[in-house]
């Protein structure tokens, strides 16, 4: 034995080590390239590529607002009702078809006009949480449509298609318009139009691509920008930006607010059309940055894959050591009493060995425990030939009836024990009071109902769990509190003792006595069932 402990700790500790030092080759191996590979690249590079990829951004969301504009003229222009609406000139019914279609998508503004070009319906969002609209004052929306609405009212659109987009400045500021027809048949009876404000675009822009947008007009004129700059100090108007419209990708640096910026511009297309330009910049201060982000990518990484290597160590440790844990819990459970817990471990090492050892001495313990208590208990029962074996059919009615109840196997088991000592007080009964066969004088009764007390006394110094001293000390004790020798009452009594007194009356009226004999099983069940409706048993 002295021999297997060295070799036992030598197989455990190259459980445990074994795992991380795979993990840390691999990491040292995956380090060294993710290392060569992050330094070795350009950051010139990386800030392009990071340019580029803002403006593709920028350009993107454009086309994802005009997609979005289509999407609810389709659903205006498709939805039955809504020609003969713009037909009749009704701005009730006009808005009963709207509404609902621009709240859905949470529209900036939509109006509707009639085939003179006339505003027939025209409103805006005012509260995106609650998707509130407010009316579109006539002299505002003749403005924002009327660029658009002569084109649309003739059906033709552009090139792809009935539907036509530009960018209108309005005294609100510039807005992306989108307009498409309404046919009555196959005549245009109205026009839809859809329109964002480019302001807002701008910032959805700035918050996704992370770098600052500007918007310019189809001749280079500035619209809008995210920089907020003063009078002496704005951004210029690259020759870039009219040439962008033939090309894209075109770069340019600018000094602003003390800070040197790079711009991209790139053509804002929608539906295949030009519409003008947008630029996005970033400080070439990005490329410096751009190295102390590395530094910091790698010291994450670095941390991530240590934390990683930790937990996974964690996990394999205690995937090692839970078979131990159960072993432990189970031998506590043994200490406290409870000889049916078993370790249930299974495995081919040495802690799956001694875990089947462990059980099998458990499980020996457990019969030898009850072998033990039977045998005291039928020396107390062979006093009177009429209650031989009465505590060991206790203990086995008990446990049926406690199993019967969903019990754990711990709980039968105190159960079992419980009703095979309920009577070990009657020992110190002597037999004149115990083997009497006439009528007990009182006197010989308070004796006798003495009995589970002195059970407890004889019981004192044995470790039992209290259970099973419930089962000795109450299984004559009644839930209406007239049992002894305590007269519990149904709150100071567990199931235990409940349990034990419906088997101890059942066997002591199926067995014959001196007073009589036996009675049958579906006797013994009436008297049951009186004496659970008269409130004394369970």
């Amino acid at each position: 034995m002295g021999r297997l402990r060295p070799q036992i700790r030598a197989r455990i500790r190259w459980k445990i080590l074994g795992p991380y030092l795979v993990l840390a080759l691999a990491l040292a191996g995956l380090s060294t390239y993710l290392v060569t590979r992050v330094v070795a690249g350009s950051l010139e590079v990386r800030f392009a590529n990071q340019l580029a990829e803002s403006a593709r951004t920028a350009g993107d969301n454009v086309v994802r607002r005009e997609r979005d504009h289509l999407e609810v003229i389709r659903a205006v222009s498709f939805t039955e009702g809504i020609e003969r609406a713009v037909a009749r000139h009704d701005p009730a019914a006009t808005e009963r078809i709207v509404l609902p279609i621009a709240a859905n998508s949470a529209t900036d503004a939509v109006y509707i006009l009639d085939r003179s070009g006339a505003v027939l319906y025209a409103a805006r969002l005012v509260d995106p949480d609650l998707l509130t609209y407010e009316a579109i004052p006539e002299d505002v929306a003749t403005q924002a449509t009327a660029a658009v609405s002569a084109t649309a009212l003739t059906g033709q659109g552009d090139g792809r298609g009935d539907k036509f987009a530009s960018v209108v400045q309005t005294s609100g500021g510039p807005l992306l318009v989108t307009a498409g027809p309404i046919y009555d048949g196959t005549t245009v009876a109205g026009v839809v139009v859809v329109t964002s404000p480019l302001r807002a675009l701008l910032t959805s822009i700035k918050q996704q691509s992370f770098a600052d947008v500007t918007f310019y007009d189809s001749y280079g004129g500035l619209l809008l920008s995210t920089f907020v700059l003063d009078a002496d100090n704005q951004v210029q108007d690259s020759p870039a930006v009219a040439a962008t419209v033939a090309g894209s990708g075109l770069r340019d640096t600018q000094l602003l607010s003390g800070r040197d910026y790079q711009f991209m511009y790139v053509p804002m297309y929608v539906r295949g059309n030009p519409i003008g330009t947008l630029s996005v910049a970033l400080p070439t201060s990005f490329v410096t940055s751009a190295g102390e982000t590395t530094r910091t990518q790698m010291a994450t990484l670095f941390g991530i894959a240590t934390l990683i290597v930790l937990v996974i160590g964690l996990f394999l440790a205690r995937v090692i050591t839970a078979p131990l844990g159960r072993l432990v819990r189970a031998a506590d459970a043994v200490s406290a009493g409870d000889l049916t817990v078993r370790s249930g471990v299974r495995s081919g090492d040495e802690i799956g060995a001694l875990a089947t050892t462990f059980d099998a001495m458990t499980e020996r313990l457990q019969s030898q425990h009850l072998g033990t208590i039977r045998a005291l208990v039928s020396a107390v029962d062979a006093r009177d030939p009429y209650t031989r074996g009465h505590s060991v059919r206790v203990g086995h009615l008990s446990v049926e009836l406690g199993d019967g109840f969903g019990l754990s196997e711990g709980q039968l088991q105190h159960l079992q024990v419980g009703g095979y000592l309920h009577d070990i007080g009657k020992i110190g009964v002597r037999d004149a009071v115990l083997l009497k066969p006439g009528a007990l004088t009182p006197e010989e009764r308070r004796v006798i109902e003495e009995h589970p007390r002195v059970g407890l006394e004889i019981l004192e110094s044995v470790f039992l769990p209290p259970e099973v001293l419930a089962v000795v000390g109450q299984h004559h004790e009644r839930l209406n509190g007239t049992g002894y020798p305590f007269a519990l009452s149904a709150d100071e009594l567990t199931v235990f003792p409940r349990i034990a007194a419906v088997a101890d009356v059942y066997d002591a009226l199926t067995t014959d006595r001196p007073y009589r004999a036996g009675l049958s099983i579906n006797a013994a069940l009436k008297i049951l069932f009186r004496e659970a409706e008269s409130g004394l048993l369970d």
